[in-house]
């Protein structure tokens, strides 16, 4: 987790703001607002992300683990009804 400058970058861009024009500063904050939505849009760190895959991984095998120790042998597809029937063109 980064931490370190986080103070002195926000003091920095507070003192800046002050200075300029009003309409400047406001295009300025928007302009960070919209950096700020950029990163909390970005996607998951990697290793993040390696151990949900791991995960869903786990959760399918054992899920097909426990559809391999089921009884199937009761199984029969329902009747589909009669195809229809059309004539050759």
């Amino acid at each position: 987790m980064y931490t370190c400058g986080i103070t002195a970058i926000a003091e920095r861009l507070d003192r800046k703001l002050k200075t300029l024009p009003p309409a400047t500063a406001a295009s300025v904050e928007r302009l960070v607002w919209d950096v700020l939505q950029v990163v909390d849009l970005a996607p998951e760190p990697v290793a993040d992300r390696a151990a949900r895959i791991v995960a869903h991984r786990e959760h399918i095998k054992k899920c097909i683990d426990m559809a391999a120790e089921l009884d199937w042998s009761g199984f029969e597809r329902p009747y589909q009804g009669v195809s229809e029937t059309r004539e050759d063109w």
